[in-house]
């Protein structure tokens, strides 16, 4: 028998044929001799968050994409600080208003949003401590109301799940029209 030889470095060593009549192995994952190589799919996202707080020159984590919406928390809070302090100042002019003194027209103004209680500081007949919380109450709705509109301007971008026909979502599927309804679950 004569030695064995080695393959230069670098190189592989080929496989010995198949025994007769065997048929030829295939790489794992390769078509059928006769058919299209198969689609390369990618895999279906991990159960993570559906969305995820994007800064600028982040990665994106596959199976996701960037989208904008409204700073909504930034408008929740304009909408916290603004809507008490316009309810406080329409049920102070409305006890004012059904009275029949003097006093019941210097408080009207309130009923205005966020200039009302700079009015009614030039109408009504207040001392330093009235004209404090007028005021107060005036720069409160104002800085409420521009937090609000800030936050319904501007965007903010977050990374959110894109959807995969191929992956697995447990949830059902509900429509639900004038006339039908239906139920689609995908397994």
């Amino acid at each position: 028998m004569p030695p064995q030889q080695q393959p230069p470095p670098g190189v592989m060593p080929q496989q010995p044929p198949p025994p007769m009549g065997a048929a030829p192995q295939q790489p794992m994952g390769a078509a059928p001799p006769g058919y299209p190589p198969r689609a390369a799919y990618p895999p279906p996202p991990i159960f993570g968050p559906s969305r995820l707080p994007y800064k600028e020159g982040d990665p994106i984590p596959p199976g996701y994409g960037i989208e904008t919406r409204p700073r909504y928390k930034m408008a929740t809070a304009g909408i916290a600080t603004f809507a008490p302090l316009y309810g406080m100042s329409v049920l102070f002019a409305g006890s004012f208003v059904g009275n029949e003194g003097i006093a019941s027209g210097y408080y009207t103004s309130l009923f205005i949003p966020v200039i009302g209680p700079f009015v009614a500081i030039g109408t009504s007949d207040a001392e330093s401590v009235g004209v404090f919380m007028l005021m107060l109450d005036g720069l409160g709705q104002a800085t409420g109301a521009a937090l609000f509109v800030a936050g319904m301007l501007a965007d903010e971008k977050f990374i959110s799940r894109t959807p995969n026909e191929f992956a697995f979502d447990p949830r059902p599927e509900v429509m639900v029209g004038p006339r039908a309804a239906a139920l689609r679950w995908h397994f």
